[in-house]
C-alpha cells in the first residue's frame, strides 16, 4: 500500500509539472508577444533606456520568452518521459531564468519609482546627442516638446500636447505589464522548480531500488525452483521405495 501511495504520488507529481511547465510556455510565448509590442514603442523605450542600460527591454523580453518557452519544453518532455538528464538541465536552466528575471524585475522595479527623473533626464539627453530620436518620440505620440511645447522640442512640430503624460503613462503601462508577467512566471517557476527537484529525487530513488528488486525477484525464482526441486526428488524417492 505504501508503495502503491507512492507511485500515486510520483505520478501525481509528475503530472502537475507537466502541466505548470505547459502553462509556462504559454506565458513564454506570450512574453515574445509582449516584446513584440514594445516594438511599437521602439522609440520611447529607447529613449528611456539608453541613459540606464545599453540593450533595449522588447529584445529582452523576446529573447527571455524563448528562453523561457525552450526550458519549459525541456520540463514538460523529461517528467513526461522521466529523462532525468532532461530534469536536470531544466532545472539549472531554470534556475538562471528565475536570476534574470529577478534582475530585469528590479531594474522594471527602479524605472517605476523614478520615472519622471529618468524620462527628463533621458529627453535632456537625446535633444543633444540624437534629435531625431525625439523627433520619432514626438510623431509617434503625435505631440511636442516634452513639459510644454516649447519645451526642448524638435521642429518641425505639427502638435499641440507636450509628450511628457502620454510617455509616462505608456512607460507605466509597459513596466506594469512586465511586473505582471514577471511574478506570473516567477510563481510558476519556483513551484516547477521545486517539484522537479523532488521528481529527479524520486527519479533517483527508483533507480537505485530497481537493483535490490531485481535481486529480490532472483532470489525468489530461485528459492522457487529449490522447492519445485526438491518436491520432485521426494516424489521420485517416494515412487522408487
Amino acid at each position: 500500500m505504501g508503495k502503491g501511495y507512492l507511485s500515486s504520488t510520483f505520478a501525481a507529481i509528475k503530472n502537475v509539472v507537466v502541466v505548470l511547465n505547459f502553462l509556462s510556455l504559454l506565458s513564454g510565448f506570450i512574453l515574445i508577444v509582449v516584446g513584440y509590442y514594445l516594438t511599437s514603442t521602439e522609440a520611447e523605450v529607447s529613449l528611456v533606456t539608453s541613459s540606464a542600460i545599453k540593450y533595449r527591454f522588447p529584445h529582452v523580453l523576446i529573447s527571455l520568452g524563448g528562453l523561457i518557452s525552450l526550458v519549459s519544453f525541456l520540463g514538460c518532455y523529461g517528467a513526461a518521459n522521466q529523462k532525468i538528464t532532461f530534469l536536470k538541465v531544466y532545472v539549472i536552466s531554470l534556475f538562471i531564468c528565475i536570476i534574470i528575471q529577478i534582475i530585469i524585475g528590479s531594474v522594471a522595479f527602479a524605472y517605476h519609482q523614478d520615472v519622471d527623473s529618468i524620462l527628463d533626464r533621458s529627453w535632456s539627453k537625446a535633444f543633444r546627442d540624437d534629435k531625431q530620436l525625439i523627433a520619432d518620440v514626438e510623431q509617434y505620440f503625435r505631440c511636442c516638446g516634452f513639459n510644454s511645447l516649447s519645451d526642448r522640442a524638435v521642429p518641425p512640430c505639427r502638435y499641440y500636447t507636450p509628450c511628457y503624460a502620454s510617455m509616462k503613462d505608456s512607460l507605466t503601462y509597459s513596466l506594469q505589464t512586465i511586473g505582471i508577467v514577471g511574478v506570473v512566471l516567477g510563481i510558476l517557476e519556483l513551484i516547477c522548480l521545486l517539484l522537479a527537484a523532488v521528481l529527479i529525487i524520486h527519479i533517483i530513488r527508483i533507480h537505485r531500488e530497481e537493483p535490490n528488486e531485481r535481486q529480490a525477484l532472483l532470489a525468489e525464482t530461485r528459492r522457487l525452483d529449490d522447492a519445485i526441486r526438491q518436491t520432485y526428488e521426494r516424489r521420485c524417492r517416494l515412487h522408487s521405495s
